[in-house]
């Protein structure tokens, strides 16, 4: 603020204009004069301009006045108001007219190019500033201004002895040090100037005003310092460092000092007075047991807190006696490191995120090292990764979690999760999304963040092989665990046909073929069974569903009622089915290759029944195989070869042939019909069915179902069967 400025807010408080009615009832009954403050050079002149006004506030324009000025020696004033500048200072002109009078202060400065910054006047490239340029003051109260010549260049200069000066000594009295004291209400200017003519003001404002306690109440612990402060409400609070007595009620709990710094002693309570410009104030004090022990919620060891932007948390910091009892009074100071991230609300004791990113969270003690959290503000939507997933009978698997954007895009990992199973005798959650399979069902793994957002996943459990079976009356879908003794266990069993099933890449869903509506179609469930959907409507027979290797598609079998099967393909999303072959003498029995680019299937277009394959979106179908007899049941190995079975009278020869080009290998001789044939997911095992008519004419039939790894000479492990049972359809 120049100068000019803080004289022209003084006087508008009343210094410069001041209107002091006779006892005599005159014609003028106010005076102006203008401008309110004046700065001139010395030698420098300008004229003021005073006008009266009536009571109807009606110009005068014959008014005739007298013009006197406080100090000639610094600015005379002549008749007409023309103010000359004398020397350096400060002084007060004044216009007079029947007994009224208005002012404006006259700041004269030593150099001729009126050069004037901040609230010094300058000389040359120095500059006198005044160090505070205002204050406010309390009667009795003192404050020392300092006085700083300066360069342009803001570096130091020095003028020599500073002359202070008060244009109302009434208000504020300023001796030769620059000490100031408040004298009276009211407001004044405190100049300071140089013998080389440099000068500088201060405004000064005297005004009685009440004092009060920043803290009217203390809690200390042994050997814990605070400071008590005085405010002055009605100056802007300001504090009050000086003029002040302070005593202590019990020198034994805590001590103060001469500048309001209490020290605690000992456990009790005491009381604090301050007095001072005829005033006194008090505040309690407390000196709370001494602290031995913190326990820290949640221990900052643990890694970084995550937290979501707007959520809460609860972050603690328990003061505990050596008797392990709290100390709830025991202050504890907290610090967030940046308030656009987080911040800490010391009432509820929470913990709030405000905005992402990462900062600190500090808690600090007497006594004790600071205790420090690192806080990460993320985004608040938690998900886990896949969403559905199949496992394994004592297989081992883990879920990802994830924190997501509002647009559902990955934002990193979460931490400080709680994982549990819905079915804990089903799936075992073992560690931080570490999944154990323990018997065939389904669970829900629910992962619960901190801040009270949960994400879930669907886990299905499956043994390793599922069958077609008629154990319960009508064929049924079952799952089983080779090479362990009757383990069928039902997955879907009812009064209706279920057979074919085909187990989903990632071992969630079944597709299988029912009868359910009339004819044999399409059908799709969980792989527990549950949530039954239907895929195909159209008259005929659907069936030997197959899945493509990403789980999008299934290509199946259909025959119209008095036509030839074909190749079909449809998406499980209820997308309208087409078929991938037209050709005369039936398409059937499709296999996928475990890249997704092959269909191998079996086909009479030739006259025999032979092994054809052709692109998985359908097209031109190559021969692979010329046996001359009934092939069938083609099983693609992950490796890109494949397996299928040769009639050879009234048993069968399973055959590999090396990636669908090479001279055909026998894998497996039978005295009786491969009725059934699978084929496990990593190539190393498969499971077959051997079944033959005991009584043509009964319709009954005998049925063995085997597994055993494909390797050389390796020896087939027989699953138990109940007398009668019939089994089809092997599926991994």
């Amino acid at each position: 603020m120049t100068l000019p400025c803080l004289i022209r807010l003084l006087l508008a408080g009343g210094l410069a204009l001041t209107s002091a009615v006779s006892a005599r009832a005159q014609t003028v009954a106010e005076v102006q004069v203008t401008p309110e403050t004046l700065t001139l050079t010395v030698g420098g002149r300008q004229t003021l301009f005073a006008t009266a006004y009536d009571r109807q506030g009606n110009l005068i324009p014959s008014a005739r006045f007298t013009f006197w000025s406080s100090d000639t020696s610094v600015a005379k004033v002549g008749g007409n108001g023309a103010v000359l500048g004398v020397a350096p200072g400060l002084a007060k002109v004044e216009a007079r007219i029947h007994g009224l009078q208005a002012s404006t202060a006259i700041l004269v400065t030593g150099s001729g190019n009126g050069e004037v910054a901040g609230s010094g006047a300058g000389q040359g490239n120095v500059l006198l500033t005044l160090a505070p340029t205002s204050a406010t003051l309390l009667p009795g109260e003192s404050l020392r201004l300092e006085a700083r010549p300066v360069r342009e260049d803001g570096s130091a200069a020095t003028v020599g002895r500073v002359n202070w000066k008060a244009l109302h000594p009434e208000v504020a009295a300023v001796d030769s040090n620059g000490m100031v004291i408040g004298v009276g209400p009211g407001r004044t200017i405190v100049q300071a100037s140089a013998p080389s003519g440099l000068a500088a003001t201060a405004a000064i404002e005297v005004a009685a005003a009440e004092i009060s306690l920043a803290e009217s109440r203390l809690i200390l612990g042994p050997g814990e310092t605070d400071t008590l402060r005085v405010l002055v409400p009605g100056q802007g609070n300001r504090e009050l460092r000086a003029g002040l007595q302070w005593q202590t009620s019990d020198t034994g709990v805590v001590r103060v000092g001469p500048t309001g710094i209490v020290s605690a002693r000992v456990p009790g309570r005491a009381e604090v007075v301050a007095t001072g410009f005829g005033q006194e104030r008090r505040a309690s004090v407390l000196v709370h047991r001494e602290p031995r022990t913190l326990v820290v919620t949640p221990p900052p060891a643990a890694g970084a807190i995550q937290l979501p932007v707007r959520a809460v948390r609860k972050v603690t910091v328990v003061v505990e006696a050596a008797d392990s009892t709290p100390i709830p009074e025991a202050r504890r100071e907290w610090e967030a490191g940046d308030t656009m991230v987080i911040t800490y609300d010391t009432t509820k004791a929470e913990l709030v995120g405000r905005g992402l990113g990462t900062t600190t969270l500090t808690a600090r003690l007497h006594g004790f090292d600071p205790v420090v959290w690192r806080i990460q503000v993320i985004p608040g939507v938690l998900g886990l990764d896949p969403p559905r997933i199949g496992i394994g009978m004592g297989e081992r698997d883990s879920l990802r979690p994830v924190l997501l954007d509002e647009n559902g895009k990955p934002q990193g990992a979460p931490s400080e999760l709680t994982w549990s199973s819905s079915a804990p005798q089903v799936l075992q959650v073992s560690g931080p999304g570490v999944i154990d399979g323990l018997r065939p069902g389904r669970a829900t793994v629910t992962a619960a963040a901190p801040w009270g957002k949960t994400a879930t996943t669907d886990v299905f459990v499956v043994a390793d092989l599922f069958v077609s079976s008629n154990r319960s009356g009508e064929p049924g879908i079952y799952q089983l665990r080779s090479g362990v003794t009757d383990t069928l266990r039902a997955v879907l069993t009812d009064s209706f046909a279920n057979i074919q099933p085909a187990l989903s890449p990632d071992r969630t869903r079944i597709a299988f073929s029912s009868d359910r509506q009339g004819s044999y179609d399409l059908y799709l469930m969980d792989a527990d069974g549950g949530n039954l959907q239907r895929l195909t409507t159209d008259p005929g027979r659907e069936g030997e569903p197959v899945w493509t290797p990403d789980g999008t598609r299934l290509v199946y079998t259909f025959t119209r009622q008095g036509g030839q099967p074909q190749l079909y393909v449809l998406r499980p999303d209820g997308r309208p089915a087409h078929a991938l072959s037209a050709e005369p003498g039936g398409n059937h029995s499709p296999s996928i290759s475990a890249d997704g680019r092959r269909i191998a299937f079996v086909s009479t277009r030739d006259g025999d029944q032979e092994i054809y394959v052709m692109p998985v979106d359908g097209g031109s179908a190559r021969r692979i195989t010329r046996t001359g007899q009934r092939d069938s049941q083609p099983r693609f190995l992950p490796n890109g070869d494949l397996i299928y079975v040769v009639e050879r009278g009234k048993g069968s020869r399973l055959v590999r042939l090396a990636g669908t080009e090479g001279e055909p290998q026998t894998v497996l001789e039978t005295d009786e019909p491969i009725s059934g044939l699978a084929v496990s997911r990593d190539g190393r095992r498969m499971a077959y069915v051997l079944g033959r008519l005991t009584e043509a004419t009964k319709n009954k039939a005998r049925f063995r179902l085997f597994v055993r790894s494909l390797a050389a000479e390796a020896t087939p492990a027989q699953v138990t069967l109940r007398p009668g049972e019939h089994v089809l359809s092997p599926a991994f």
